[in-house]
């Protein structure tokens, strides 16, 4: 994940529109998924090219990459959206923050210009869902965030946080649910550092605790019992060097504890190497995440009943909006031919006044509409059957018409 994570999404959104037959596209990064959700016409081809594009962004790790990739189609992938909106594909069931995640996904996408009638109305129904399920569910009351339970993981390895020193470093969405976390844990203050130093004094004022600049934070590091790294830094915070210099003026004499749940990680991999410390990172969280599952199971069985029900109606609706935009893109172009063809007629005829011209118009227009209505009709009931095949065949006979 970290060899394939997109830093500079509006690049990424350039190269993924850029791949053949690509109409749409959105792409949803969070600290354990990356996904693509892409609109084509050419479902196996643009499939292949999307898997062979995040593979080779691995570089090295490609081969391993690839088969790390999981794909869905039409339904498959429909089912898989409502499923993450829901929280059911969270490390964490239930959890809240993927909701704004996945909207923040929608709205970067939107501002990329990357986004159709498709993937609109696919996001806004799933954010829909995704809310309607925890309503009427519950199954996010009470749980645990990433954040929470990366607290939950430092209690398992320390025992309490009573008296520990704690940093965190990172005052975004995840940092301050870490912070939270931690402030109904632990009796002493707890470190913020954040790059931007006003947003960790507003976080620290919150929770009593002391906000500090992110280029001093070595200060507490060198004598902490706890870091917690959750920024989203695209490089490496916490390096072996630097480490390995700071506990050699450590005078705190137990282990540093450092959990990692950064996406890109903030934490070098070589720092579990220096003597004295513990790294962790998001895949440790995995003991606290399936003791949250099993403790859901009943809102989880809610919330696949809730959402065999939605998909029914989401299918419903992609087919009918799919027929829409066929039908708009047909009656789009049979105005023009009756506009072209209008205006020859016009030319032929010579002077008309304005009564004649709109008589024209009107027949024209009335013609063109009569023309239409069974075929229009008969579309969208093949997509109320759910009939692709003559569906397909409009689609075509469109195309050569075009092409004539």
């Amino acid at each position: 994940m970290e060899a394939v994570a997109f830093k500079d999404k509006e690049k990424a959104f350039a190269e993924i529109r850029s791949l053949e037959n690509v109409e749409e596209c959105l792409i949803l990064q969070t600290c354990n998924r990356i996904e693509l959700y892409i609109v084509t016409e050419d479902e196996k081809n643009t499939v292949n090219l999307a898997k062979d594009y995040l593979a080779k962004r691995a570089m090295a790790n490609a081969e391993e990459a690839s088969k790390a990739i999981e794909t869905s189609l039409d339904n498959d992938a429909f089912n898989h959206l409502l499923r993450v909106t829901s929280g059911l594909e969270s490390m964490v069931i239930g959890e809240d923050q993927v909701l704004n995640q996945i909207w923040d996904a929608y709205l970067e996408a939107e501002n990329a210009k990357t986004v159709g009638p498709i993937l609109k109305h696919l996001f806004n129904r799933a954010m829909t869902v995704g809310r309607h399920v925890r309503n009427e569910t519950g199954i996010n009351k009470g749980a645990v965030s990433i954040g929470s339970a990366a607290v939950e993981l430092a209690v398992n390895l320390l025992g309490n946080l009573e008296e520990k020193k704690i940093l965190v470093m990172g005052a975004g969405e995840i940092g301050t649910l870490v912070a939270k976390a931690l402030a109904r844990r632990c009796l002493s203050p707890i470190f913020i550092a954040n790059r931007t130093y006003d947003r960790a004094v507003k976080l620290a004022e919150d929770l009593s605790g002391k906000a500090v600049k992110f280029d001093q934070f070595e200060e507490v590091l060198v004598d902490a019992d706890v870091v917690i790294c959750s920024t989203s830094a695209p490089h490496y915070l916490l390096t072996k060097e630097m480490v390995s210099r700071l506990m050699k003026q450590r005078t705190n004499k137990n282990d540093l504890v450092i959990i990692d749940i950064s996406n890109p990680r903030n934490v070098e991999k070589a720092v579990q190497e220096v003597a004295g410390t513990q790294l962790n990172n998001i895949d440790d969280l995995q003991f606290i995440a399936e003791k949250n599952k099993q403790e859901r199971q009943k809102n989880i069985q809610k919330a696949v009943k809730i959402l065999d029900e939605e998909l029914v109606i989401l299918n419903q609706d992609m087919k009918r909006l799919s027929v829409r935009l066929i039908i708009s893109s047909l009656l789009s172009r049979a105005e023009e031919v009756r506009q072209k063809e209008l205006a020859t007629a016009l030319n032929m005829i010579g002077n008309v006044n304005g009564r004649e011209r709109k008589i024209l118009e009107d027949l024209t227009s009335i013609l063109l509409k009569q023309t239409f209505v069974p075929i229009v009709e008969n579309l969208r009931l093949a997509a109320k059957n759910g009939d692709m095949q003559l569906i397909d065949m409009a689609v075509k006979l469109f195309e050569k018409t075009e092409k004539n």
